[in-house]
């Protein structure tokens, strides 16, 4: 019979991240802000999936309205008459109303997310009875029959951070779990989703778009250390099928590295060039309780460290998205650009039709506002890249504080990161300098047909003008000969040079010279002002 593997002291420790203010590339789309009411929401609805939120409150309450002990102690120290009796029940019977008209979201709301605490169990009876240990945000929970827990909301830079850890208490001889058992810890489809089906819209929406992603990690001891990294990776792999509840690893987030950590080893899942469903997942193998020591001592950086990790990542994953939409737009130019008109060679006139000339100006008014998307993309892979820089120095510096907590060597892990971050920024430095060349396109052909149109534009407005020359030299001679005419009729008509009446020269003839003398003289001046006042300027 094949005994079946075993963990010991097994613990999950699940983070999940939301940027407070979902921004948008799109600048038709307003930005939006998730308040902290929501993600309690949220969250409480993660822990009702866990099947946590019945003991967070009801099971803490439990031993102030109904043990035992409480009421003998009320009984012999307070009790002398039967209206104290009566006093006691009654203030059992309010407290239970109490909760019954509380809102749970309202209520980790106003306690367990707020840093004024004590001031707020001064004013409220109602908190006094739930015990806070320690750190303010903490609060125990139990995950039947053989885990507790505690979770650890935080507010990190610009993004809420939600830490759930569970763990099986250390018994001697009573902490081992079958493999196959481990699946008892697999989170809720809440928890990888982001969000929760149970949710109003748009807050669904919101909160699955407003998600960095999760970070899965799963350790435990092994009561036989392999001899190496690579020996121990069939361990981890069939830890995370069991976790999982997979048939097969198909499904399960692809491995990713390995590397020592803390004195156990440490196996990496997770897809960095697309978001997978399951996210990112950390097996830790532990072979000593000096693991355990250093692995508590800096757990309370590691929502922060991994807040930084997903940021990194989820940048990473939406610069390409960006880019992939920058480069459809780069395809849209170009099929602008093949369908110019094809009389626009420079052996052939540049006359275009009505149609035509129509259509390059519709071209330019979509290039236009093509432009404005396409800059807007730039933008935000420029900033994707420098979120990628700020939060890689933010994730150096908080491996640092580790080291220093743990007293361990991360030298490894710190080597790691810089060759997946450097990998990250070299890609999106080499969008950049793509698109660039398609910023350039597309200015090309913007003015390229801004150009032809105005081109054409001119060569219409000649031919116009051309025509309004003619048709006014027609109307200034028409005029000229209709005012004159009366002139034709006073005398007979004679030839110049000819003697009639003593005259030499016949009136209408003398009146149509005049006539194109003044027009010329007063064109000549008209000309001549026009000039000097343009060279004054």
């Amino acid at each position: 019979m094949i005994r079946d593997k075993v963990i010991y002291a097994p613990e999950v420790r699940l983070f999940t991240y939301h940027v407070s203010l979902l921004k948008t590339t799109n600048l038709n789309t307003p930005d939006t802000h998730i308040n902290l009411r929501s993600m309690i929401a949220y969250y409480v609805q993660l822990l009702a999936d866990y099947g946590l939120l019945q003991n967070l409150l009801f099971q803490q309450l439990k031993p102030y309205s109904f043990s035992p002990l409480l009421i003998l102690d009320t009984l012999l120290n307070g009790i002398q008459n039967s209206h104290l009796f009566l006093w006691w029940c009654q203030v059992r019977i309010e407290l239970w109303k109490l909760i019954l008209e509380t809102d749970i979201v309202d209520l980790l709301g106003n306690f367990v997310f707020r840093a004024d605490v004590e001031e707020l169990k001064e004013v409220n009876p109602f908190f006094k009875l739930i015990d806070n240990p320690g750190k303010i945000g903490i609060q125990r929970v139990n995950l039947p029959p053989k885990y507790r827990g505690f979770f650890y909301p935080q507010y990190i830079n610009d993004s809420y951070s939600f830490l759930l850890h569970l763990f099986h208490p250390q018994k001697l001889g009573q902490d081992g779990v079958n493999f196959c058992d481990i699946a008892e810890l697999r989170p809720p489809e809440s928890f990888f989703a982001g969000t929760s089906s149970r949710l109003d819209e748009p807050l669904q929406t919101h909160l699955k778009q407003a998600a960095w992603g999760t970070t899965l990690l799963l350790s435990g001891f092994i009561d036989s250390p392999p001899d190496s990294l690579e020996k121990g990776k069939p361990l981890a792999d069939e830890l995370l099928q069991h976790l999982l509840g997979l048939d097969s690893r198909k499904t399960a987030p692809p491995f990713l590295t390995c590397r020592e950590f803390l004195g156990g080893f440490l196996y990496e899942y997770q897809d960095v060039n697309r978001r997978h469903s399951y996210g990112q997942i950390l097996i830790l193998l532990i072979f000593s309780e000096e693991s355990k020591e250093k692995l508590n001592a800096v757990q309370w950086l590691l929502p922060e460290l991994f807040c930084y990790e997903r940021k990194i990542c989820q940048n990473y994953l939406d610069s390409r998205q960006e880019y992939q939409k920058a480069n459809q737009e780069i395809d849209t130019i170009e099929d602008t650009i093949r369908r110019f008109p094809p009389n626009i060679a420079t052996t052939v006139p540049p006359d275009l039709s009505e149609r035509e000339l129509g259509t390059l100006k519709q071209d330019i008014k979509n290039l236009l506002d093509l432009s404005l998307r396409y800059s807007q993309q730039m933008r935000s892979l420029a900033t994707f890249e420098n979120t990628l820089a700020i939060n890689g120095k933010n994730y150096f510096n908080t491996l640092t504080r580790m080291e220093v907590k743990s007293q361990a060597d991360l030298t490894e892990w710190r080597h790691q990161a810089k060759e997946m971050f450097g990998i990250f920024q070299g890609q999106i430095s080499a969008n950049w300098v793509y698109l660039q060349q398609g910023e350039r396109l597309l200015d090309t052909a913007i003015n390229t047909i801004r150009g032809l149109v105005e081109i054409d534009q001119a060569e219409r407005d000649r031919s116009l003008e051309r025509q309004i020359q003619t048709v006014g030299v027609g109307i200034a001679a028409g005029a000229i000969v209709a005012s004159t005419s009366p002139l034709i009729f006073e005398k007979p008509m004679t030839l110049p040079g000819q003697t009639q009446g003593g005259e030499t020269w016949h009136p209408f003839a003398i009146a149509v010279l005049l006539s194109i003398a003044s027009a010329v003289l007063f064109g000549w001046a008209a000309q001549g002002l026009i000039w000097f006042r343009r060279h004054r300027r």
